[in-house]
């Protein structure tokens, strides 16, 4: 939620900031007006002309920004964008600033004829503009946090750079770039960048309590950009436990988008490691007793496989409980609940057969079969599971292996008298087994005419005996079924497997 003001009038929110500070409805914890604000130590200017910036200047941007500049307001592009072109790389998603306020950018876009899209942005200062159907532009006004509670923020609109510069998170991503090819640094981005160091605006602990998933973030990038052998800055960490609580309030699925990249980012067995050992885990979800070095060394096997974040996180937790914990923190999708459900019941169940063996992934493509009913990305699910394994040379195999088709359906059956109803399900249960025991070459003919007369032969015997044998139900697996809403999944209920896998 961003609040914005202007000359001391209310812009595109409701009228409720007579009542804010006295009602905590809209924040977590008490609201604080912000009186520390970083201060610029000297602009630093570079001018640059490398290929990623000239890919900018497309013409729809020119358009933009002569407009800007026949109004008299400054254009450049902000934050990220701006670094990755300083590191060579051509950016996914360019965000620009100006000096113009929200009203001022609509007022010159339509007057220009330019289309207007996306008008929830306009309450957090973003105007986006479609240039010739081709190409969108963000904008945001410049601004100044004014109140924050750690999550949220009342800000108000600036026309000084460097005080937008002191609100951003790093100093790496307190970069401007004007159209000209100026990059404007007010707090050593671009040193820090030379030297892939990574550091808070300011004061670590100001810009942490403006939003604490600032913490996540600091870990994602000093992964992706610090050396490998790299030390943390003593004050940086002191300022994350010290305000690692301020987690608890920020949204599970916020939460994972971040951990998800550091999982997945580069350095993930390092990162993560320093950052649990901040006391943050018991925010995340995870177990505050987790083997850390485990972690370590389980990403160091399987990390050149480039695992799912979940092929790494779930070596955090020792039983089906404590994932539940996790991933009630996080909510993530469905498919990332199947896989990491997946990986906790099957990481000591099943295991490469011995290299004698004619097929030694049987094991898998025994429950890649068994699981395909139920979803059908299961593949990518197993893989994922021979990575946690550390089993990397026998993925291959399993990704080009075509998955078999049963030859059996249910006509071929009603032809031979078998309806569904009664023991359908155990007949069709047993055949699908012989079929897996032929290493799924059993054919049509062999699998009706030889293979069914002996297990309805089987099912007359065992009716014939006395007997407290309940029939065999073949369920799928918790994992493999969309969550049920407004239904308390108990442990017993996750932890459900295909009968014929016990």
């Amino acid at each position: 939620m961003v609040i914005c003001f202007h000359y001391n009038r209310l812009f595109l929110f409701k009228p409720i900031f007579a009542h804010l500070i006295s009602s905590l409805k809209y924040y977590s914890r008490t609201p604080t007006v912000v009186r520390y604000r970083a201060q610029s130590k000297k602009l630093i200017t570079q001018k640059i002309d490398t290929p990623e910036y000239r890919t900018l200047l497309t013409p729809s941007l020119l358009k933009l920004a002569e407009l800007f500049k026949a109004n008299k307001y400054e254009l450049r592009v902000a934050g990220g964008a701006v670094r990755d072109i300083l590191m060579g790389i051509h950016p996914h998603d360019i965000d620009f600033a100006t000096t113009a306020t929200p009203e001022q950018v609509k007022r010159m876009l339509i007057d220009a004829n330019i289309r207007l899209i996306n008008s929830n942005g306009e309450k957090h200062g973003t105007i986006t503009a479609r240039i010739d159907d081709k190409e969108n532009f963000e904008v945001t006004t410049l601004r100044v946090d004014v109140i924050t509670d750690g999550r949220h923020a009342v800000v108000e609109y600036t026309q000084d750079w460097q005080l937008d510069a002191s609100r951003r998170d790093l100093t790496i991503n307190a970069l401007f770039l004007d159209l000209e090819g100026t990059v404007y640094d007010y707090f050593d981005g671009i040193d820090d960048l030379k030297y892939s160091r990574i550091r808070f605006v300011g004061d670590p602990v100001e810009r942490i309590r403006e939003d604490y998933l600032r913490i996540l973030r600091y870990f994602r990038f000093f992964g992706r950009l610090a050396n490998e052998n790299a030390s943390h800055d003593k004050e940086t960490l002191e300022a994350i436990r010290q305000n690692a609580n301020g987690l608890r309030h920020i949204s599970g699925e916020r939460l994972w988008v971040e951990l998800k990249r550091i999982a997945e980012g580069r350095n993930a067995g390092p990162v993560l490691k320093i950052m649990l050992e901040q006391d943050i885990g018991q925010y995340l979800g995870i177990p505050s007793n987790a083997d850390l070095n485990q972690l370590e060394d389980h990403w160091r096997k399987c990390h050149r496989a480039h695992p799912h974040a979940l092929t790494i996180l779930t070596k955090l937790f020792r039983n089906m409980d404590e994932l539940v914990k996790f991933e009630q923190r996080m909510k993530y999708s469905n498919e990332c609940r199947r896989l990491s459900q997946l990986l906790v019941v099957y990481r000591d169940e099943i295991f490469l057969l011995n290299s004698s063996s004619i097929d030694p992934l049987k094991p898998y493509k025994d429950l890649l079969v068994d699981l395909y009913l139920f979803d059908p990305n299961i593949k990518e699910k197993i893989i994922e599971l021979l990575k946690y394994q550390y089993y990397l040379n026998e993925i291959q195999q399993l990704i080009d292996w075509p998955l078999p088709h049963f030859p059996i359906s249910a006509g071929m059956l009603a032809l031979k008298g078998i309806k569904q109803g009664g023991n359908y399900k155990i007949i069709l249960h047993e055949l699908r087994q012989a079929w897996k025991q032929s290493n799924f070459k059993a054919t049509e003919h062999q699998l009706l005419e030889e293979t069914l007369p002996i297990i309805l032969k089987n099912l007359k015997t065992r009716e014939t005996l006395p007997s407290n044998h309940e029939k065999t139900i073949v369920n799928p697996p918790a994992f493999a079924l969309p969550k049920r809403r407004k239904h308390k999944e108990s442990t017993s209920d996750i932890l459900t497997t295909v009968t014929s896998r016990k």
